[in-house]
């Protein structure tokens, strides 16, 4: 029986020729498990069997927020896209719709029909990251209900499409959309993009997101989104990030507001970026064979105690992300995990291992259509326990190598930890006196600028922007002149070495939160009693 409560039964009729009755004299038939004998004789047609549309229904249920966006970005890069925004729109504190928008080639008519179709597979070139003709649904229908794609290409009419999820699991259907439109959306690409020609991908209706009605909540769920997004895109793309092949931004602002937006750059974020090797003779080459195939397994150890963005990757500590790194065109498609090949281990954690071959992606690995992760496939597994380095190092022995490294980093005396880097408002001296005494983490920046407050705060923390403001109505007490960005350095000094942690963590917890306060109250205070001394 079947899903329609139908069976299926095929007929043979004695004697008919081509049937088993019509086998030559003597002829054995083949005999499967279970006694059951089938040949080609007892094929009487084929037919063809389309899809259901009701699967549409599960397409991108282990899509994260992060990955599906990195599958859109995707299929921006193998449209030639250089610029790439990410537009995360709010009403009321809540997020109701995202775009990805990119500068590529774009799409006309025809080759929106044919991106709007599930399960269509395009002639990939030899650099695409596109592999299974349904990243753009399953990304989109996994946090959406209504997906919007508009497009242009270079001296030709602008195109739209619509699909709405509760039509299309009926019948596949899609909704074409006006030639104006697509032109009003083309403007708004070039306002944001700087060119009209590209693609803009945009999610309504969505699921999965805060729906409650406590405005810090929402405001709390919005900045956590933002920020594990913004790190899983500078992990994920970093290669092509550094080499300057790719511009992403993120924009976070109320839907009514998005034109006036700017963008904040996603900054690359290499889990290989450390300073210098955790054990002599690392990174080295291990190598596995399959045959007449080999893959090269390029084996890290991060020295210890250091816990710097790339090792520590969405907020997340190191420890979470040992294990294989797997590229595909410099694209990561495997952040840490063993694979079933080693176990995870505190004594593990500055093992991470590089595999950079896409040749053994489809016959050693398989890929996972969210592009998160891979499946080592049994010979593969058993070529890693016989793989070897020219010195002899094998793969357990690199593990020791790695358990050893962390053993030993824990004995030694504690180091200064690495700090957030100072950016606008501090002098050009001021800042290399600080990256001399402290280790920097480069992948964000502490700015602290004046604005106008209200006469009873001296300091404003805003950890989205990783900003401390300070009130300019008190700035003459600190900059009598008002000259210069890079003002009252003592001052600002000395709230930088205060409250440079507040910034350097996932979100604001409760502690960072007392502790603004805190210095919240008291600074006033003491501005206040300045201003008084000086008789103001």
């Amino acid at each position: 029986m079947y899903g329609d409560g139908q069976s299926l039964v095929a007929h043979v009729e004695v004697g008919r020729p081509g049937s088993p009755a019509d086998a030559p004299a003597g002829q054995e038939l083949p005999v499967e498990a279970g006694g059951s004998i089938v040949s080609d004789f007892d094929v009487v047609e084929t037919i063809t069997l389309k899809p259901d549309a009701s699967l549409v229904k599960s397409l991108g249920a282990h899509h994260t927020l992060e990955s599906a966006v990195a599958d859109l970005v995707d299929n921006c890069l193998d449209a030639g896209a250089t610029k790439v925004v990410v537009q995360l729109l709010t009403s009321a504190d809540q997020l109701v719709q995202v775009e990805v928008i990119d500068n590529g080639c774009g799409m006309d008519s025809s080759a929106a029909d044919k991106a709007m179709t599930l399960g269509h597979q395009r002639e990939y070139a030899d650099h695409d990251l596109g592999h299974f003709g349904i990243g753009l649904k399953a990304a989109s229908f996994g946090h959406a209900d209504t997906l919007t794609v508009w497009s242009s290409r270079r001296d030709m009419v602008s195109v739209g499409r619509r699909i709405r999820r509760a039509d299309f699991s009926k019948d596949f259907s899609c909704e074409v959309l006006s030639e104006h439109a697509a032109a009003t959306a083309a403007a708004h690409r070039k306002r944001v993009t700087g060119t009209s020609s590209g693609t803009s991908v945009v999610w309504t209706d969505l699921r999965g997101t805060y729906r409650g009605t406590n405005a810090d909540e929402a405001r709390t769920w919005m900045s956590n989104a933002e920020r594990s997004l913004r790190s899983h895109l500078g992990v994920t793309f970093h290669r092509l990030i550094a080499k300057e092949i790719l511009d992403i931004e993120i924009i976070v602002d109320d839907i009514e507001y998005a034109d006036e937006a700017i963008g904040t750059p996603v900054r690359a974020i290499d889990p290989f970026g450390y300073p210098a090797s955790g054990r002599p003779g690392y990174p080295k080459n291990i190598v596995a064979e399959s045959g007449d195939q080999q893959v090269i397994l390029q084996c890290h150890i991060w020295p210890p105690k250091v816990d710097i963005p790339g090792f520590r990757i969405s907020g997340k500590t190191g420890g979470s992300f040992q294990g294989f790194y797997i590229y595909r065109r410099d694209r990561l498609l495997q952040v840490g995990g063993w694979s079933e090949v080693a176990n995870s281990s505190a004594h593990r954690q500055l093992a991470r291992v590089v595999l950079d071959d896409e040749t053994a992606i489809g016959s050693l690995l398989t890929m996972n259509p969210e592009k998160a992760g891979l499946r080592f496939e049994p010979i593969f597994r058993d070529a890693l326990a016989h793989a070897e380095a020219a010195d002899g190092t094998t793969f357990d022995s690199y593990l020791k190598d790695a358990e050893a490294a962390y053993v030993e980093g824990n004995r030694r005396i504690s180091r200064r930890q690495p700090v957030i880097a100072p950016e606008k408002g501090f002098g050009p001296k001021l800042r290399k006196s600080i990256g001399a005494e402290l280790p920097l983490l480069h992948s964000d920046a502490l700015n602290i600028q004046w604005k106008r407050l209200s006469e009873d705060e001296f300091i404003d923390v805003d950890f989205g922007n990783s900003t401390l403001w300070l009130n300019s109505r008190y700035r003459y007490l600190f900059a009598p002149e008002r000259g210069s960005l890079n003002d009252a350095p003592v001052l600002k000094a000395l709230l930088f070495l205060l409250t440079h942690t507040v910034f350097e963590g996932a979100h604001l917890g409760p502690k960072d939160k007392d502790n603004i306060a805190l210095w919240s109250a008291i600074l006033s205070a003491a501005v206040e009693a300045e201003e008084a001394m000086r008789g103001d």
